[in-house]
């Protein structure tokens, strides 16, 4: 069927902010980064995968859904700006190295939803101890999937 409107109007298209692939789960979390899922550092310190194309400015993606449960801002102990999620699970997940945060405090958040920006440039605010453009994806409570 077909209707008509007399003298109706269509809505504007709306377009995307950002035009990017999101990653396709294949086991409860997934890659924080876009694909390819590029680790550049393996397991280190708190249970933590670093994940970069090597450009900041690139998207952060929950890697499951969850709750915010702290967006810090600073050195943070050289994470620098950080932002922490509890999923329905228990687990914990924290993304450091971040140049720009999309969430907030108590925000829910749906696995392969952008929360951040990449940043860690040395230098620049909120990079932390940093070597490059990257995140640093931690979990606790439980095993980094992405350790090998």
């Amino acid at each position: 069927d077909i209707l008509i409107v007399p003298s109706g109007i269509m809505p504007a298209v709306s377009k995307p902010i950002y035009a990017e692939y999101i990653p396709v789960a294949s086991s409860y979390f997934i890659c924080p980064i876009a694909s390819p899922c590029r680790i550049t550092q393996g397991l280190h310190w708190y249970n933590a995968i670093d994940f970069s194309h090597g450009k900041c400015g690139d998207s952060i993606y929950a890697a499951a859904g969850g709750t915010v449960q702290r967006v810090k801002f600073g050195w943070n102990g050289g994470g620098g700006n950080t932002i922490t999620i509890l999923h329905p699970n228990g687990v914990v997940t924290s993304y450091g190295h971040v140049l720009a945060s999309l969430v907030s405090l108590g925000d829910q958040v749906y696995q392969g939803q952008i929360i951040a920006l990449m940043g860690g440039q040395p230098g620049t605010a909120g990079a932390g101890k940093s070597t490059g453009c990257h995140v640093h994806f931690a979990v606790h409570g439980a095993s980094n999937p992405f350790a090998k």
